[in-house]
């Protein structure tokens, strides 16, 4: 049997509707692939960025003009820190990840 994973990056992954870490399409498929992986049994550890701001409302006045309102939000509520930590070497720089 083979222990080696799949390793899938994408910068935004709809996890959860109340979870602020995708803005649209690319993201919902970022979930849809990790959950088929899931149901699969397929051995898959996916990988995005988390943003404690998360993406923002959007509100055009009257006018045309754009206006952004911070969707706030505490990960701690939604999310339970696992001990899994690794890094990587990206552009001459350490990324540390952690699960």
């Amino acid at each position: 049997m083979n222990d080696r994973s799949i390793a899938y990056f994408s910068m935004e992954i709809a996890l959860e509707e109340g979870m602020p870490t995708y803005s649209g399409g690319l993201g919902v498929l970022a979930g849809d692939t990790i959950r088929s992986a899931a149901d699969l049994q397929v051995p898959m550890i996916a990988v995005t960025l988390l943003h404690r701001k998360g993406y923002f409302f959007q509100h055009l006045d009257p006018g045309g003009w754009q206006t952004e309102e911070p969707v706030d939000w505490t990960v701690e509520d939604v999310l339970e820190e696992m001990p899994a930590r690794t890094s990587v070497i990206i552009e001459d720089r350490t990324v540390h990840i952690r699960a």
